[in-house]
């Protein structure tokens, strides 16, 4: 009977920590546990915080959430990952004790395709510094190689955004702050 319960509680708790889609972890560093998951229902992120009695928050809806979109844990915080075409986003959150939410940190957008007639390469983006670094590869039309282009740091203006405000409308803004510098470098 008890070996029966282990064996249960064992597979369960394995298919748990392997789950994708949910995050039970202290985000807001109080000692209770806080929970973020996927809704692909809605096509939301939702979260419960302690710190905020646990009333449910959900970021915005998304018009393309892929079904195999993902969360995981970081050191301080998560990230989610989402497919849109062949470009894969990947936002890093954590817990602002100030304004008492989840912000969005840093972003990363990710193409990797053997067409280097168009983009290939990754961006990213840290929203406490401004920072933007671009690194991309192209098809040299002379030699008919791949090389790789000189790295990219400039600093953008786009806006700090909490979970709550978040959705694939922020990830486009990036992308096309991406796609303006890398063709902007592919001119040169």
């Amino acid at each position: 009977m008890y070996a029966r319960f282990f064996i249960a509680l064992f597979f369960s708790m394995s298919l748990f920590a392997f789950a994708k889609d949910t995050i039970v972890k202290d985000l807001d560093g109080d000692g209770k546990f806080d929970k973020i998951s996927i809704n692909q229902e809605t096509k939301t992120i939702i979260y419960l915080l302690s710190s905020l009695d646990y009333k449910k928050q959900t970021s915005l809806p998304f018009d393309e959430l892929s079904k195999d979109a993902a969360l995981e844990e970081t050191k301080n915080g998560f990230k989610f990952e989402n497919n849109i075409g062949n470009t894969v986003f990947t936002s890093f959150f954590r817990y602002n004790k100030k304004e008492n939410n989840i912000e969005l940190v840093a972003l990363k957008r990710k193409i990797i395709s053997n067409d280097y007639s168009a983009e290939n390469g990754e961006s990213s983006f840290d929203t406490v510094s401004k920072e933007f670094i671009g690194k991309w590869n192209r098809l040299d039309q002379t030699t008919n190689k791949v090389i790789a282009l000189p790295t990219l740091k400039a600093k953008i203006d786009l806006e700090n955004v909490s979970l709550n405000q978040f959705n694939d409308t922020y990830l486009k803004k990036f992308e096309q702050q991406s796609l303006t510098f890398y063709k902007t470098e592919i001119a040169k």
